[in-house]
């Protein structure tokens, strides 16, 4: 990833960031509250089960849309990258161009730009639509 995408990638995460707290606002406000109420978990509920190390098959395989993964010490942590338990809005890791899809067997893969175990249900603030459809490779 050259600096240019760095740059953009940067941007994106910090509009996202903002557009958050105006969505975080109008939960506070009950604003198209659903009349069911959503099962209480926490916010972190999934990220136990990604505590394991990246497998070395993963860690230097390239994405879904073949980009190759950053180095250790340039790869953001969940909490910087904005990860969440859960898909928004349709976009999750395994529609995301970054995701390295699982190679062991175990159904967690990685990502290119987040450090660690990664869930194909989740999500990130880095979360970008995938360059190549299936069937176009």
């Amino acid at each position: 990833m050259n600096d240019s995408e760095r740059r953009e990638t940067r941007r994106r995460l910090l509009q996202l960031a903002g557009s958050g707290a105006v969505v975080g606002l109008a939960g506070c406000l009950n604003i198209g509250a659903d009349p069911t109420p959503p099962v209480q978990r926490p916010e972190d509920w999934c990220l136990d089960v990604l505590e394991g190390e990246v497998p070395e098959s993963e860690a230097t395989a390239p994405s879904i849309d073949g980009l190759e993964r950053a180095d250790e010490d340039e790869l953001q942590s969940k909490s910087n990258a904005g990860y969440e338990c859960g898909a928004r809005d349709g976009a999750q890791c395994g529609n995301c161009t970054f995701y390295i899809a699982d190679r062991n067997g175990d159904a967690i893969g990685a990502c290119t730009e987040v450090a660690g175990q990664i869930r194909s249900a989740d999500w990130c603030a880095l979360w970008q639509p995938r360059e190549k459809l299936a069937g176009d490779e």
